[in-house]
C-alpha cells in the first residue's frame, strides 16, 4: 500500500494543476513525441504526447479521467517498461514519494532513448 493508497482518495477533487507549472513541462518536453510519466498520479500534468502512465497507487489510478494515457501499476525504481522506449521520461512532484532515488533516475534514463538525447524532467518540491 502507498501513501497516496491511503491519502488520495480526494486527490483530483482538491488538487487543480499550476497552468504555470504545465507550461515548463510543455517546454521542457519539447518536441518528444513520446513521453513516460512516472508517479503519473491522477494524471494532472501529464501532456498529451504520452505513451503511459506509470503509478503505484490504485487510489490515484482510479481517479484518472477517461481518455488519459494507459496506466501501469509500478514503482520509480522498477519501470516495467522495455529500454528505449520513449523520447522522454518525467516525474513531477513525485520524487520526494521514491524509496531510492538513484534507482529511480537510472530506469528513466533506461526508458528514455538515447538518440533523442535522454530527456528526463524531474520537479519536485
Amino acid at each position: 500500500m502507498t501513501l497516496y493508497d491511503e491519502i488520495g482518495t480526494t486527490y483530483s477533487a482538491v488538487r487543480r494543476p499550476d497552468p504555470r507549472v504545465a507550461a515548463r513541462i510543455t517546454a521542457a518536453i519539447g518536441d518528444a513525441a513520446t513521453v513516460v510519466n512516472v508517479g503519473a498520479g491522477a494524471g494532472s500534468y501529464e501532456p498529451p504526447r504520452t505513451l503511459l502512465a506509470v503509478e503505484p497507487s490504485v487510489v490515484m489510478i482510479a481517479q484518472r479521467p477517461p481518455g488519459a494515457a494507459p496506466v501501469v501499476r509500478a514503482r520509480a525504481e522498477a519501470l516495467p517498461l522495455a529500454d528505449d522506449v520513449a523520447d522522454a521520461a518525467m516525474a513531477i512532484l513525485t520524487v520526494h514519494h521514491w524509496s531510492d532515488l538513484a534507482a529511480g533516475i537510472a530506469e528513466m534514463r533506461r526508458v528514455a532513448r538515447y538518440d533523442a538525447g535522454y530527456r528526463l524532467l524531474v520537479a519536485d518540491v
